[in-house]
């Protein structure tokens, strides 16, 4: 009787070759970028506080500020500007970006553009959807990168990078190779009297600055709004022991986005906040106060769970920041202090999205993990206490199979570099993936054939007839591995280098 092929086998065989992947993913180093003040204009005035990123050939700077809330990299052009020696502006949003001086820009239709298409534009807005070359810090420079940009006259909303669930800059940071996982880590630093600087780690998360035990959120288990993945509800707001809230059952639901600085309270709250910390309404037009009659209390936020964090004086109560007349991220007022909580007391309680922004990431350590389905907070070092230096850890969930996944246009090619820089990182990794994935499937096609014609050997000796289906198909050998593509797409896009981020800066600074 002719022996049987073992059925674990199969098994065995794709359990191997996913192991394989996964290891290959692990041993990617996460993405580290320094969130600190960026020059954005040629003339070296302009100074905006964010992500420092290169775009186009040669590199316009950016500083991209970290949008939980986006899933497209965004930026502003420069005729919004007038030009690009107005440094004003320039420096406001975080730098410009001038389409005739990058000879790798190329423009595309939205339907057929590489990037996520759920993000919604306003209808005012005029938008140009493209690719070109990004530059990361240290990282080196990657190709074929989405990004849209604002042509609407006067410029448009504030540059980001896009951290949302549906991320084209993380979802091309893993096929690319460049981070080991979409998951992230997040601190954002202090804008203080002393400032420091915040680090994004994409595929991990800075050990060194986790103060305690982490806390598991779910993602977007309820509906604030579309955009908005990281949803807390806040149980109570007090400040120096005095509730903020009009009754002990009151909550609000809110959103955690580190690309709004302050924190955004309803107007009942924010009116509160005014009185107990005696602020002249007639004075400023915002939450700001005398620097001779500063607050003294601290604001402690609690959430459903029982999470709650305390934001102390020193850094509730800042520097008035903005952009200067030479688009310098600087004080611009001296006279004055800010509060970290927004304005909005005259605003329609229904257009207020309540958020924890920078401030609230500043005294807590952020993870988010899409693939997991949660997010993570933890009481953060205080920015004040020094630590010797960072302590990555890396974070590697496995993404879904290579083959579900888009491909890369026809004609995108890896760019040869020098040996010390990460060039063509994203492009160059995805094709590098491609072939050492075929590579691997070919080893382990070639030992799983060996090991079938050795089978089939064997049953030879005990059965003269040996069914068709046990003998491996020749046309399987010749078959090529699916192509794996960089983003979703509608049809193979052009690639250029890939990324982009950041932004902010009006004067003062908005929330």
């Amino acid at each position: 009787m002719a022996l049987k092929e073992p059925t674990w086998f199969g098994t065995l065989f794709a359990l191997l070759a996913l192991l394989a992947l996964a290891a290959a993913q692990c041993d990617i180093s996460p993405l580290q970028l320094a969130w600190s003040n960026t020059t954005v204009s040629n003339d070296g005035l302009a100074v905006t506080r964010g992500i420092e990123v290169g775009i186009g050939t040669p590199n316009q700077i950016f500083a991209f500020r970290p949008a939980t809330t986006l899933n497209n990299t965004r930026i502003n052009n420069v005729l919004g500007c007038g030009s690009a020696s107005n440094d004003s502006c320039v420096g406001g949003e975080g730098g410009v970006f001038d389409p005739s001086k990058s000879s790798t820009y190329e423009v595309s239709i939205k339907a057929q553009w590489n990037g996520s298409q759920i993000d919604q534009e306003s209808s005012s807005g005029a938008y140009v959807y493209f690719n070109d070359v990004v530059d990361f810090q240290s990282n080196g420079h990657v190709e074929g990168f989405p990004l849209v940009m604002d042509s609407e006259a006067g410029g448009g909303s504030q540059s980001g990078l896009p951290l949302g669930t549906n991320s084209s800059f993380l979802r091309a940071a893993v096929i690319g190779r460049v981070a080991p996982s979409r998951a992230f880590g997040l601190w954002t630093g202090s804008r203080s009297v002393a400032p420091v600087d915040g680090l994004l780690v994409i595929g991990g998360y800075d050990q060194a600055r986790v103060a305690g035990p982490f806390t598991s959120f779910p993602v977007g288990n309820w509906s604030l709004s579309r955009s908005c993945p990281l949803q807390v509800t806040i149980s109570q707001i007090t400040y120096t022991g005095i509730s903020l809230f009009a009754n002990s059952s009151e909550t609000i639901n809110a959103c955690i986005e580190p690309s709004t600085q302050r924190s955004v309270f309803t107007p009942d709250v924010a009116s509160a906040f005014s009185r107990v910390t005696s602020q002249n309404s007639s004075a400023y037009s915002g939450m700001y106060y005398p620097v001779n009659q500063r607050p003294t209390g601290n604001l402690t936020i609690t959430l459903s769970n029982g999470y709650n964090t305390t934001i102390t004086n020193s850094e509730l109560f800042a520097p008035l920041r903005g952009s200067d007349q030479y688009g310098r991220y600087a004080i611009v007022n001296n006279s004055i202090i800010e509060a970290g909580v927004a304005d909005n007391r005259k605003s329609n309680p229904s257009s207020v999205l309540p958020t924890l922004g920078g401030l609230f990431l500043t005294f807590n350590y952020l993870i988010v993990d899409y693939e997991k389905g949660e997010f993570r907070l933890a009481p953060a070092v205080p920015s004040d206490q020094q630590i010797a230096s960072s302590n990555i850890t890396t974070i590697c969930t496995p993404t879904p199979s290579p083959s579900s996944a888009p491909s890369l246009p026809a004609s995108a090619t890896p760019t040869s570099t020098s040996s010390s820089k990460n060039v063509g990182a994203i492009t160059g990794g995805t094709v590098g993936g491609a072939v050492g994935l075929a590579l691997l499937c070919g080893i382990i096609f070639f030992l799983f054939r060996r090991y079938r014609r050795q089978r089939a050997l064997v049953d030879s000796v005990n059965s003269l007839q040996s069914p068709a289906s046990q003998i491996p198909s020749e046309m399987a050998a010749r078959e090529e591995p699916k192509p794996i593509h960089e983003m979703p797409t509608s049809r193979q896009a052009s690639v250029r280098r890939t990324e982009s981020w950041l932004g902010h800066g009006n004067s003062p600074e908005s929330p």
